[in-house]
This record gives structure tokens, sequence and C-alpha cells, in this order.
């Protein structure tokens, strides 16, 4: 039997580098060494005298052969796993880890207390974190570096599957320092102003946003207002969230900031107010995004499971 030349081993060390696609990944997941993964792979195909990869511009590539083979040794590899568990009479353990994407604010305040709690259930699964924005999540998860990612409004790869998980409420912000220091008044009833009422009185604001083209400051324009094109006076750019409510407290400008760091913010700066326009507060879409098609680990499998029924 071919099976009689074949070590388990060889089978395991397959099936982590066919999810990963990356045999310094399947290393660190299996604590071996690279070449060690590699002389794996190499056996196993001399035995099966079949290429499971192609090198294809530093990428693994499988084979049909391969994806037949992964089909089979998986599934089989989890049943083995269950009985073995089951006969000493414990329950499985996950290990392993875990690649994941987020943005900074929201991880930091929504998603890291949902890993911690779900590691320490857990205490053999280690999370690999990157933190960046939609375009930068899309690439990873289509080179297979992340697992799954939590994603904001954005147009993903084709291939790539979301799941809505939470409506982030972004709020127009500003200090009171701000408005006096340019003696600018807040009408009472903002909300109630025509929109362009409300449009005058925003272009005497100035403002802090993330990126070049002030894309939030304008969707929040948009969202109010019905248009992007307002003259905005605009102070600084920064790419973090933490950089852009540090600003706004300290009364350079106003900028628009995710509703749980509002709320936060404002227990401890009473000077901070937020400006509702009459259509209300603008919604960012938080969704899980990961690849259609790709078999991932059991442990990156529970992780997501684990977020999205705590995020719902």
């Amino acid at each position: 039997m071919i099976l009689d030349q074949i070590n388990l081993n060889h089978l395991r060390v397959f099936e982590c580098v066919f999810r990963h696609l990356n045999m310094t990944r399947a290393a660190e997941e299996l604590h071996l060494t690279q070449s060690g993964v590699s002389q794996h792979i190499s056996t196993l195909e001399t035995v099966l005298d079949v290429k499971l990869f192609d090198r294809m511009k530093h990428r693994l590539v499988p084979t049909s052969q391969a994806r037949k083979l992964f089909d089979q040794s998986f599934e089989s590899l989890q049943g083995i796993e269950r009985t073995l568990t089951d006969l000493k009479g414990g329950e499985q353990r996950l290990a392993g880890r875990v690649g994941l994407g987020m943005p900074i604010e929201f991880g930091n305040n929504v998603v890291i207390p949902l890993l911690a709690e779900f590691c320490k259930a857990h205490p053999l699964v280690k999370i690999s974190i990157q933190y960046g924005y939609a375009n930068e999540m899309n690439a990873h998860l289509l080179s297979g570096e992340l697992d799954f990612a939590f994603v904001d409004a954005y147009t993903m790869d084709r291939q790539i599957r979301l799941a809505t998980v939470y409506d982030e409420r972004l709020h127009l912000v500003g200090s009171r320092s701000f408005l006096e220091r340019k003696k600018i008044e807040v009408p009472k009833s903002f909300q109630k102003l025509s929109r362009p009422e409300q449009r005058k009185f925003l272009e005497q604001l100035e403002y802090v946003d993330y990126q070049p083209g002030e894309p939030v400051i304008r969707m929040w324009m948009e969202h109010q207002l019905g248009t992007r094109s307002v003259k905005l006076q605009m102070r600084a750019q920064l790419m973090d969230v933490q950089g852009v409510a540090g600003l706004i407290r300290s009364g350079l400008a106003f900028g628009v900031l995710p509703g749980h760091l509002v709320e936060r913010l404002k227990k401890e700066d009473e000077e901070l107010i937020t400006l509702e326009g009459s259509a209300g507060p603008l919604t960012n879409r938080i969704s899980v995004a990961d690849l259609s098609g790709r078999t991932t680990s059991i442990p990156a499998q529970r992780l997501r499971e684990f977020c999205l029924k705590k995020l719902k």
C-alpha cells in the first residue's frame, strides 16, 4: 500500500502548506523550520510521484492533484483528531495561528476585547494582527496572508465574501475652545436649519481628516447636505484616529470620529460637542471579509464564528 510509505506528518505538513500557500507561515504554525517543511513536501511528492505545488513568481500554486489530496486529507485529519480526543475523554483543544486584519480604531476598541476573551478560552491559539484600511486588507486576503479581516465600506475584489457585523456611526466633532477662539456660535437649532444654511455655517469651520482629498469629511457632507463640493478649510491630515481625536480635543479643528470613540472621549472632555445634521449620523458598515472558496484552519473558522456571534 502507498500509505505504508507515507508518514502521517507528511500529510499534516501538506495540509498546513495548502491552507497558507506559504512555507514560512506553515513552518510557524507547525513549529518547524522552513527547510523541514519543504523536505516533507518534497518527500510526499516523491512517494506519490506527482507535483503538488508549482512555484510561480515566488508564490505556491496548488496543482489539481494537490486540491484532490487536500479535500480528502483535511477532513480525514480532523476526524482522526476528534476520535483521538474522544478516546482520551477530553475536548478537542484548538491550536494554531490565525491571521487577522482590522482598522485601527474599530479593532482596538471593539475587536481586541473579543480576541482576548477567545484566546483565554483557547490558550494554544495565537493571533497575528495586521492593521490597515480595507484596500490593504483586500490585497492581504487575496495573497493568503490573512485568514479573515474586518473592513469598512469599500468595493472588495469579487473573490472576497462579506458578512456585515457592525454599523459604526460617524459624528462630526469639535471643541468649544475652537469655536470660542474663532468667535463662532453654533445655532441652537442647527438640525432644523435648511441645507444652504447648514452649509454656510459648516464652511466657517476648519477640519482635520485621515487621507488626501478629505474623503471622510466629504462623505459626511454629502450625507448631510447632499453634496461633496463644500469649501473645506483643511488644517491637517494624518492616518491615525487617535491623532485626529487629539487635534480635535486641542481645539485645532473639527473632524469625523466613530461613535464608540466619541462616547468615551465625552466622558473625559466636557469641551467636546457633536454637530448632528438633519440627516442623522453617517453610518459606516463594518463587515467580516474572507476569501471565498479558501479552506481555513479550524481555529480561524472558530474565531470568525465567535466574532460574528458576539458582534451580532
